[in-house]
């Protein structure tokens, strides 16, 4: 199985040649970020997360009825705008709650399933995400694509709106269950190993003084598919090297999102992958959606 050593994040055989540069904060920068997740390319978007933290947990509080990556979506964009963020939602729905767009608003853009033809080229437009069959023997898929149809409370006006904001929560017993994932004995009590996963079961060492951040992480192996063939090993191939990239990156995401120690960690370990130009959009697009899987799975069960 995999084991994680204490110094998997600063071990230099994982990072890219720009290791541990932090990303700057010009404005062209910034420009450039937002006019690429306008376009819906996950590892830009991946890497704002990274750069501000804070915002993830913010997102979360004001769009949680959304997926974890347009949650960021949103969010970049109304404050690209100069916006707080507030709740959101399409003009025939602030129309039912008896408040209209103001004259001369831009919508922000989500993602959103849209149903197309089966083609030949299987090149994707620019502006999709990943897609999923709708039926077997279908001639129509399911496809994600930017779509502006969103406005923020603050472009409208009308009514008066009670926004709710929800803390975000997560419970691991539930989540385990509802993936159906085990945690077993930890085995390697010997040496500085962290944790581990192979099949659908997890190891976590109770010296860990991340736990949290190490079950995200092995959690991410099973819910992303590392270990459905075989359990994870040790060979430094680059495969494996995405893999672990991934997993982090998931934990990063869950930890940001709650706000929870060992971001800095995660940070350290990702950010050599984005900015060395080796993590592929699919494995950005992998990690948003093992997020949201992961922690989806661990909501409360309301009493």
């Amino acid at each position: 199985p995999a084991h994680h050593p204490i110094n998997d994040t600063t071990d230099p055989q994982f990072l890219g040649p720009e290791a541990g540069q932090q990303a700057g904060g010009k404005e062209g920068e910034n420009a450039r970020e937002v006019q690429a997740h306008e376009l819906g390319d996950m590892r830009t978007i991946l890497h704002i997360a990274l750069t501000q933290p804070g915002v993830m947990n913010q997102a979360y509080r004001a769009f949680h009825n959304y997926s974890i990556g347009n949650q960021l979506l949103a969010a970049l964009q109304l404050l690209d705008k100069g916006l707080p963020l507030a709740p959101i939602a399409s003009f025939n729905a602030w129309r039912e709650k008896g408040r209209f767009v103001k004259k001369g608003e831009k919508a922000i853009s989500l993602f959103m399933p849209i149903s197309v033809k089966r083609r030949a080229d299987k090149d994707a437009p620019a502006d999709s995400a990943e897609a999923g069959p709708v039926g077997e023997g279908s001639g129509t898929f399911s496809m994600f694509m930017l779509r502006p149809n969103w406005f923020s409370l603050n472009q409208t006006e009308g009514d008066e709106f009670a926004a709710e904001s929800v803390t975000p929560a997560w419970d691991a017993v539930t989540a385990m269950a509802a993936l159906d994932i085990i945690e077993e004995p930890f085995e390697h009590l010997q040496g500085n190993h962290l944790g581990y996963a192979r099949a659908r079961s997890i190891g976590l060492n109770p010296m860990n003084p991340l736990k949290h951040k190490t079950r995200f992480h092995e959690m991410a192996h099973v819910v992303l598919g590392h270990t459905a063939v075989a359990d994870m090993h040790d060979d430094e191939t680059l495969t494996r090297q995405i893999e672990e990239a991934e997993a982090e990156g998931v934990a990063y995401l869950l930890c940001a999102l709650l706000d929870l120690p060992g971001q800095a960690e995660s940070r350290f370990y990702i950010q050599g992958w984005l900015q060395g130009g080796t993590l592929p959009e699919k494995s950005a697009k992998r990690i948003f959606g093992a997020a949201d899987r992961i922690m989806k799975a661990g909501q409360p069960v309301q009493h």
